[in-house]
């Protein structure tokens, strides 16, 4: 008897144990990591590649400009990640430096310009010039500001202008390998605790910087890209809306709705019949605008329209907070982005 006791202890022992059903919370991990995160991180690097070899092979702005747009749109799909490698080494701010609420970007690019600055000549310099010259806020006055956009081939602006490209995609691609990488960024994420350099202890903090991020996009997007424009019913500024001299003001409120769904539906663990339904109104009310620039902010009617989608986005975070938080066990934490 004891024989057979022990024989079939021994036996059991050596069944391999049936692996662990994934949670709602691995599945959602999995998904926000593979599907959303990866796939961004990838756009823009193809994006500011592309860029850079446009400006390469001819650097005037009515050139520049669609690759420009590539590369923004692409930003828009992974501005909202506030984290890891996108915020190594300042990288967020030489990326996108904006709000510039003291105007240091035309006054740096002037000086630049008029000192005729030797940085431009080698990427590592580049590197380390001023983030007020650096970026897609930077190119943005190179193409599309009278006061800027005037050079012709050669110049020490178009120099300037090929600069600022190759340091974007320089940028993008370090993103690119620290975030897929065998030890990435992507797996710090996926592992949790079991990463080899941690910086979540479990998976649930890993949803959770993920959450925060979806939500405090979508509080930026509400306090800076709308609340900004329109100031006060008083005194609004729409000078002071996001890459207005582009006309990308409203198209930038679009792509940081539809960034923020594609990470809501990988985190959420069901349907959130709510937030589709909050982010579809969100998103056609801001369409209808047809105010590329956000000019109509001046203008009560239109600034009352514009306030509307701010209005909005409070509501669609409540069902987001309903729909993908709460199921998942999660809430949104510090961000570094809160008090931009």
């Amino acid at each position: 008897m004891r024989y057979f006791t022990a024989l079939c202890f021994s036996l059991a022992l050596s069944v391999p144990l049936a692996p662990a059903m994934a949670t709602p919370l691995d599945e959602a991990l999995s998904r926000a990591v593979n599907q959303h995160t990866i796939p961004a991180v990838d756009r823009f690097d193809v994006a500011t590649a592309f860029l850079a070899d446009v400006t390469e092979a001819n650097c005037l702005p009515g050139n520049v400009k669609p690759a420009y747009d590539v590369a923004f749109d692409a930003w828009m799909g992974l501005q909202h990640l506030h984290m890891g490698p996108i915020e190594k080494n300042g990288r967020i701010l030489a990326i996108a430096f904006w709000p510039d609420k003291k105007g240091m970007i035309p006054r740096t690019l002037s000086g630049y310009i008029a000192d005729q600055d030797p940085v431009v000549e080698t990427p590592e310099a580049f590197a380390d010039a001023s983030i007020a010259v650096r970026g897609l806020f930077a190119l943005e006055y190179m193409l599309f500001d009278d006061q800027f956009d005037g050079y012709v081939e050669d110049s020490y602006s178009c120099h300037l202008v090929q600069a600022i490209t190759h340091d974007l995609h320089r940028m993008a691609a370090e993103i690119k390998e620290e975030w897929i990488a065998p030890d990435g960024f992507a797996q710090t994420l996926l592992m949790a605790g079991e990463a080899p350099q941690p910086l979540y202890l479990t998976q649930e903090e890993s949803v959770q910087a993920l959450y925060t991020m979806l939500l405090s996009s979508l509080e930026n997007t509400k306090d800076q890209r709308i609340g900004r424009p329109i100031g006060t019913f008083d005194k609004p500024r729409p000078e002071r809306a996001e890459a207005r001299r582009s006309g990308r003001s409203e198209r930038n409120v679009i792509l940081q709705l539809e960034a923020a769904r594609d990470l809501a539906r990988n985190l959420a663990p069901g349907e959130m019949p709510l937030s589709e339904e909050a982010f579809a109104k969100t998103i056609a009310l801001t369409e209808a605008l047809n105010d590329p620039s956000f000019a109509g902010a001046g203008d009560p009617m239109g600034r009352l329209k514009i306030e509307i989608i701010g209005q909005n986005i409070i509501g669609l975070m409540g069902n987001l907070a309903n729909e993908v938080g709460a199921p998942l066990g999660v809430s949104a934490g510090f961000n570094s982005s809160d008090g931009d």
